[in-house]
């Protein structure tokens, strides 16, 4: 068989069995036995299987993606994160739309530290949204930030889903970490100049109220109060720049780190050791599972000659390696309307990964740019799992609860600053690429 037909074959076992309800993990090993079947020609292909999934989880790199989420989980389950939402409210203020400027500045924060994007955007939707809906805020304006804002763990530091790209794609995972760094604040800044340009050009959306003003020393007191979370940010980040730990002893230092925090606060209890030890858990079992069928799927693509030979197509088509860069992105855009991002990754990384080689794109810069792409999978129909958690954790909280349609269309307007961002960062790519050049 062609490498166009195996390939095109493995692609739609992948649908089948996704549309036959078969969890992501499962779908890919199935295509993956199915398609060793095919180019071994019997089952002695089949050999490779227990030796691929040992190396696939084996790498000590991959212990930076259970701590990450655990470092999240303990803030999360303590509530010690709800604090920063306090302290950030007194400081804004009575700005207008300041329920959305408090979104984007909690979501950023939150995401500097925990990297846990969905549990961050539960946050928000419970704390923030019902009091925007009491305040006459415009529903999908409020939904939209809420949601877009939880995407951005997935780009700023600490990432869990950064290190796992960064592992499928074999490339400098601390210097990754800090690459989207930049990115992400500045998906952040775009997100509030445009909440700013909207509530000027109509100020109904954010009408004014009268909110307590706090008195300085009430701020200052609760910035001081927060001064231990720094304690995170320097033990994972602060210790990757310093070239004191690798990325997967970074994580494991702050996750230590908030457990300090935790108990500095004394919040730090059985029950919440206990959630946070399963949530983590379960979290990264499905996670390392996905991750032996992907390295599966590369190696049976490349077995098949499927690598080789898209590889040779693209490197021989007559034209820009932007525009092969812009279809790349625009698969990944299609793909974000069916599948999650991990799943997206599992598919797109031993295709995408030779090609960029091929190109001579920078791999930090490349990658970066890939995991923001992958965000807007998290916002768009049917699929966009952001969406559904916070549909979900703000069901029943307002009299006009909205529906997935309102989720589909609070969403629109991020996608294309989202966009926006990443030809931003085409444009300049040093964006991304400044602060992984200071890594030592």
């Amino acid at each position: 068989m062609e490498w166009w037909g195996f390939l095109g074959v493995i692609l739609a076992l992948l649908v089948l069995f996704m549309v036959m309800g078969l969890p992501v993990a499962f779908a890919f090993a199935g295509a993956n036995i199915l398609g060793l079947l095919m180019v071994a020609a019997g089952t002695k292909g089949l050999v490779v299987i227990p030796g691929s999934i040992f190396s696939s989880v084996s790498s000590f790199t991959l212990v930076a993606i259970p701590m990450f989420f655990l470092l999240g989980e303990v803030l999360f389950q303590s509530r010690v994160i709800a604090m920063i939402i306090d302290v950030i409210d007194k400081w804004i203020g009575q700005l207008r739309a300041r329920l959305l400027f408090v979104s984007i500045a909690a979501g950023t924060g939150l995401a500097t530290l925990s990297g846990a994007g969905l549990a961050d955007t539960a946050l928000l939707g419970t704390t923030l949204y019902p009091e925007m809906a009491n305040r006459g805020y415009d529903k999908r304006l409020g939904l939209g930030t809420i949601a877009s804002i939880g995407t951005l763990a997935s780009v700023i530091p600490p990432s869990a889903l950064m290190v796992l790209a960064g592992s499928f794609a074999q490339v400098s995972i601390s210097r990754l970490l800090i690459g989207g760094l930049m990115p992400g604040l500045l998906m952040a800044a775009l997100y509030a100049i445009y909440i700013l340009v909207r509530v000027k050009l109509n100020p109904a959306l954010a009408p004014t109220y009268s909110a307590a003003t706090a008195p300085w020393s009430e701020k200052i007191s609760g910035a001081a109060k927060l001064s231990p979370m720094f304690l995170i940010v320097f033990m994972v980040m602060g210790f990757i720049l310093l070239g004191i730990t690798t990325p997967s002893e970074a994580a494991a230092t702050g996750a230590l780190a908030a457990v300090a925090v935790v108990a500095l606060y004394r919040r730090l209890t059985f029950e919440v050791i206990r959630e946070s030890v399963m949530g983590a858990t379960k979290v990264s079992g499905m996670i390392f599972l996905i991750i032996a069928a992907a390295v599966a799927l590369s190696q049976v693509l490349a077995l098949s000659g499927a690598t080789t030979g898209l590889l040779r197509l693209v490197s021989e088509l007559d034209v820009s390696p932007l525009v092969i860069l812009l279809v790349m992105h625009l698969v990944i855009f299609i793909l974000g309307f069916f599948i999650d991002s991990v799943s997206i990754m599992v598919v797109a990384i031993p295709i995408f990964g030779p090609i960029a080689t091929a190109l001579g794109f920078d791999p930090i810069w490349f990658w970066v740019l890939f995991m923001m792409g992958l965000n807007n999978g998290g916002l768009t129909p049917p699929f966009g799992l952001t969406l559904f958690v916070l549909k979900s954790v703000v069901a029943g909280t307002t009299k006009d609860e909205p529906t997935m349609i309102d989720m589909y269309w609070a969403a629109v307007p991020y996608v294309l600053i989202n966009i926006l961002a990443m030809v931003i960062v085409v444009i300049f790519p040093e964006i991304i690429l400044w602060l992984p050049g200071l890594v030592q």
